[in-house]
């Protein structure tokens, strides 16, 4: 398509920008540059502007043509047109932005003329500046094309032709606008000029009103033209979105995708480098800490809050660096890539699933010399002789292996009655292990959190923090829970008025629901009742009041009315809350004060409630003799769930079998970990806060004799759990189908995983 640049004097044409489709080649049309047309069942890509009665060459590139794909499949080079037109689209709204504030300092210079003849030569000298002005521009340009070359980081731009192309239109086109610019600054010149020489010293009067009458004609059209302008850019902004979406979709039926970029991507960049963790027996040492050796020797990590950043020298390797992006499951469980942040198209709200992708990684699991312990090793490099194997989440439905991986980026928010991973108040009471018809809303290879996203979350603590405990250094919210009665009745307003002792323990940027509970002694959160002036509002400021009392502000809707009869009730931070964190890892205010959410590596954990696993149970049993054993079960295909534990039991992989803890919590003594399979099962409780994992496990009450039950999974903690949340946290205490306030979900892009099929 052909895109104009707008400034103050007129339109540039630079051309097609991007692939133009022209149908099938005809030998009486005439083709530009980055025409695309089909021929002998390939397509092919002009190179020549005013190409005419030069056909293609069946399956291969010449001077006048390129050959982006030949029948049946996409040449290579094609695949890696999108970024570059990705970046070059980017690179073009700047240009038209900056095309805007130059035709804007061009007027402005123009209306310098003053009311006499000394001013006139002075809005002379003023118009000549305006090429200064279009110098400005021209350094804009460049940061433009600057921008759109770091752009390159995310994912890979090989075709070095068109981004040339491009800047050479670019110069082109500034050297168009100096020349308007500089023949419009000669117009004015010579106007004033006449003016000045028409008139008669004793017309001094006149000559000012010819100035003036000028001055105001230049305003006049100078505002026209920056509208223009501003109009142009915006449509600009329109087309290039719309292109690139137009590209995307192209390249997709042509044969290539955006995971065949995100796959070379990755590839160009793995390296040799083994990152290991030593986790020694609890036999050996009760301390939380576990060892960090060869690529992650030495390295530290310090999360960090809204304010301040931390260090991450190890957020920053290749192997770990995170990439937010939008991502689908086809109805067999493969990933499909929809958006990578930075592109285009890229959303955090609405009807998207948001993600985090990384390199698709390498593992191995083994005992240590000394062989009282277990090293945990993550390589970039396939390394088959060394007994490696793919991460679950890199092998795809049909058991080959993928290039990156992708864990769910936050909570899931319940849009028209579907779930979906983007930003807003997260589901509650609808989500259980039992209810995944509600995750398959979506379609049929959707679930809840699966165990290898869990397992990710606790081999970045490991491997960032070096040590099982993420509390030491992320609390989480897990220490929020809070209620308190309105002191001060209100009506129309959008704050509730208490303590300010209480108000104190409040966090701005948290959420709380307010309710009239109508005389019920009962204020647990579950009732409606307790939500009903105002449902998880987000706590914008907190003011003094009076001398005893704070006023709360949230961001209602619409106005509220409050009595003395309602409670304020803290509630779980919103799916996005840690989007302005100044890292990949930490909180908004505080990574320990126990109220904020958190993230690691750009996953956002801990907001307040637990997650609720989909792929994954116990089964608690008692025998004959009153001996009570817990078995945990998982499934890597979530179109095999099933709540028939005599199916589970056949059917799903049996991970082990551990002791139960007697309707209690207990800490994690002891934990059989494998990343390379999504496990972790605990082996032994009697741990403690700060000793061994440092996590809790509850199994639920204990079945009578001869009996079984099966438990859902909630991970990680909730407002009021405090040190037994973490990431091997895990409440086992509730049935498959039972739903809570405090049982939050995600979506899983790991819902169905294959077993990795040996190279031939």
């Amino acid at each position: 398509m052909a895109n104009e640049t707008t400034n103050s004097a007129g339109y540039t044409s630079m051309g097609n920008v991007c692939v133009n489709p022209r149908g099938v080649y005809n030998d009486d049309t005439m083709y530009d540059f980055l025409d695309m047309v089909s021929f002998d069942g390939g397509s092919y890509i002009c190179l020549k502007s005013g190409t005419i009665g030069v056909r293609p060459k069946t399956n291969m590139s010449t001077e006048n043509w390129f050959c982006s794909s030949i029948p049946g499949s996409a040449t290579e080079e094609f695949t890696e047109l999108v970024q570059t037109i990705q970046n070059l689209a980017s690179a073009a709204d700047i240009s038209a932005t900056n095309a805007g504030k130059a035709a804007s300092a061009a007027a402005e210079s123009a209306t310098e003329v003053s009311k006499s003849k000394d001013a006139a030569e002075t809005a002379a000298a003023n118009a000549e500046s305006a090429k200064d002005v279009v110098a400005g521009y021209k350094n804009a340009a460049e940061e433009a094309k600057t921008a759109a070359e770091q752009a390159e980081q995310n994912v890979e731009n090989m075709v070095a032709g068109l981004d040339q192309t491009f800047e050479e239109k670019t110069e082109s086109a500034i050297q168009e606008i100096n020349q308007s610019v500089s023949g419009k600054v000669t117009e004015i010149e010579q106007e004033i000029a006449q003016a000045k020489d028409s008139m008669v010293e004793d017309a001094e009067q006149a000559v000012n009103e010819v100035i003036n009458l000028r001055k105001a004609e230049i305003n006049s059209t100078g505002t026209e033209q920056i509208n223009a302008v501003k109009s142009q850019g915006e449509m600009q902004v329109e087309n290039v979105n719309d292109t690139a979406a137009d590209q995307i979709a192209a390249l997709n039926a042509a044969g290539g995708t955006l995971e065949s970029a995100v796959e070379r991507y990755y590839a160009m960049r793995r390296g040799r480098e083994i990152y290991t963790v030593e986790e020694l027996d609890a036999s050996v040492t009760q301390a939380c800490t576990v060892n960090r050796l060869d690529g992650l020797e030495g390295l530290t990590c310090t999360p960090s809050t809204n304010e301040t950043a931390g260090v991450d020298q190890i957020g920053t390797l290749e192997a770990f660096k995170p990439l937010n992006v939008n991502w689908i499951l086809d109805e067999n469980g493969n990933q499909k890539i929809t958006a990578i942040e930075g592109m285009p198209g890229y959303k955090k709200t609405g009807k998207i699933n948001r993600g985090v992708m990384n390199m698709g990684l390498y593992y191995k699991k083994e005992r240590n010399a000394e062989d009282n312990g277990w090293l945990h090793h993550w390589s970039m490099l396939p390394r088959e002789e060394e007994g490696y194997r793919p991460l679950s989440e890199c092998v795809r439905p049909d058991g080959t292996v993928q290039g990156w991986m992708i864990h769910p980026k936050g909570l899931a928010v319940d849009i028209d009655g579907t779930p979906y991973v983007a930003n807003g108040n997260p589901i509650r009471k609808k989500a259980s292990f039992a209810n995944y018809a509600y995750a398959r809303n979506q379609g049929p290879a959707y679930c809840f959190e699966t165990d290898a996203d869990a397992c990710w979350i606790l081999a970045l603590t490991m491997i960032k923090y070096g040590t099982t405990d993420i509390q030491a250094y992320m609390k989480g919210c897990t220490s929020y829970y809070y209620q308190y009665q309105i002191t001060v009745a209100e009506e129309n307003t959008n704050r509730v008025i208490i303590p300010t002792s209480q108000a104190n323990n409040l966090e701005i940027g948290s959420c709380v629901s307010v309710g009239l509970p109508d005389d019920s002694s009962n204020l647990d959160r579950y009732n409606d009742y307790m939500h009903n002036v105002a449902d998880s509002a987000m706590i914008t400021k907190i003011e003094t009041y009076d001398d005893a009392n704070s006023a709360v502000y949230l961001d209602v809707e619409t106005p509220i009315t409050t009595t003395t009869g309602c409670y304020l009730s803290t509630m779980h931070w919103r799916t996005g809350s840690t989007d302005a964190v100044k890292g990949y890892d930490g909180s908004p205010v505080s990574n320990t004060n126990g109220k904020d959410i958190c993230k690691i590596n750009e996953i956002e954990i801990m907001p307040g409630g637990f997650s609720v696993s989909g792929n994954s149970l116990h089964i608690i049993e008692t025998d004959a003799e009153g001996n009570t054993v817990c078995t945990y079960y998982k499934t890597n295909d979530s179109r095999d769930l099933t709540t028939n534990l005599d199916t589970i039991a056949s059917s799903f992989e049996n991970c082990g079998t551990f002791p139960h803890t007697n309707n209690a919590w207990l800490y994690v003594k002891d934990q059989n970990v494998d990343f390379g399979k999504g496990i972790m099962v605990p082996v032994e409780f009697g741990g403690g806060s700060a000793t061994y994992w440092a996590d809790g496990w509850h199994t639920g009450s204990v079945p009578a004799a001869g009996q079984k039950s099966g438990r859902g999974l909630l991970r990680r903690g909730g407002l009021s759990y405090g040190a037994v949340c973490g990431a091997s946290c895990v409440y086992g205490n509730n049935g498959l189908s039972a739903v809570h306030w405090y049982f939050l979900a995600t979506l899983s892009p790991n819902a169905v995983r294959g077993e990795r099929q040996a190279a031939a």
